[in-house]
């Protein structure tokens, strides 16, 4: 109202009313310049929603690439509606301070020396951007992916183009400045492997420890509640090591994303309840045996009576 009240003031005296066009269409122009970036910023949004889903569901690929373009696609999103997003409003800025005659070009030129000038003293974080730019590109890691970089692990709970956060299993929140990650272990990318090993002792049958563990990799891989967890039949590889410890045994299971430590936990109960059943014995340091009977012979020497 008091606007309204100096604008029909200013229309109706003779000395303002040169102003009056101005006062009336300035706002006008402020309301639709914001509401046009606004709009512009969720239809944008909207419009990588859809590209990216439609990218998303391609019933072409393999079921494992599917599951890795659905983890690319949020990362992705994010970092495209948050640049889009800062365009806009930049644009929006831009065209407001020429709504009030203040010279843009001006404005501009200086920032971009100034930019300049503030790039070269952060030189880390122009690394940072252009390095998260690579891992979006190449498709280092994604959110949701399992990862190792350097000595910290966890899961990829945010990723953007300055810094990467990682959930570890204590529950703590990693960032790394993404300039200083250089070798990166992901561990759920397309797929997963059970890694699993075993000591047994030289006393079992090799024959029969690899037919009981093939046994029990038939049955969990054609059980309902865990084949769908399993891209493939697990693979025996056989007797890998032979220490004083025992014979090493390894088995490989391919598992999708995210699902070996589930599988391999179910795995190795299943081992040890079969091992116990075909009386397998775990292989153990033999250098106890070679230590107790060493005792033994030095209680049974007869010891050297010294002449007077």
């Amino acid at each position: 109202m008091w606007y309204v009240g100096i604008a029909r003031i200013i229309s109706t005296v003779p000395l303002l009313m040169r102003w009056s066009v101005y006062v009336w269409a300035t706002p006008l122009a402020l309301l639709a310049i914001w509401f046009g970036i606004s709009l512009l910023i969720r239809i944008s949004r909207s419009l990588i929603d859809r590209f990216l889903f439609s990218w998303k569901i391609n019933g072409l690929l393999p079921i494992g690439e599917t599951q890795r373009i659905a983890l690319r696609t949020k990362t992705i999103s994010e970092a495209l509606k948050g640049l889009i997003t800062f365009v806009l409003i930049l644009t929006g800025i831009v065209w407001t301070l020429s709504l009030f005659n203040i010279p843009t070009s001006s404005i501009l030129a200086g920032g971009a020396v100034i930019g300049l000038a503030i790039s070269f003293g952060s030189q880390s974080l122009i690394k940072d951007l252009v390095n998260g730019c690579l891992i979006l590109i190449e498709d280092q890691f994604a959110v949701g992916d399992v990862v190792k970089i350097g000595d910290k692990s966890g899961l990829v709970e945010r990723l953007n183009l300055r810094v990467t956060q990682l959930r570890n299993s204590e529950g703590q929140l990693i960032t790394i400045p993404n300039s200083s990650i250089t070798n990166v272990c992901n561990l759920t990318r397309l797929w997963s492997r059970v890694d699993f090993s075993i000591i047994v002792a030289y006393e079992n049958d090799p024959v029969k420890v690899l037919k009981v563990l093939k046994q029990v990799s038939e049955d969990l891989y054609n059980e309902l509640g865990w084949r769908d967890r399993l891209i493939e039949s697990p693979d025996v590889l056989g007797i890998d090591e032979l220490d004083h410890t025992g014979m090493l045994v390894r088995v490989w299971i391919k598992t999708l994303p995210l699902e070996q430590w589930s599988v391999g936990r179910e795995f190795r109960l299943r081992v040890r309840q079969a091992f116990e059943a075909n009386q397998i014995q775990i292989g153990k340091p033999q250098w106890i045996t070679y230590s107790a009977s060493l005792e033994n012979l030095n209680l049974n020497a007869t010891p050297a009576v010294s002449s007077p």
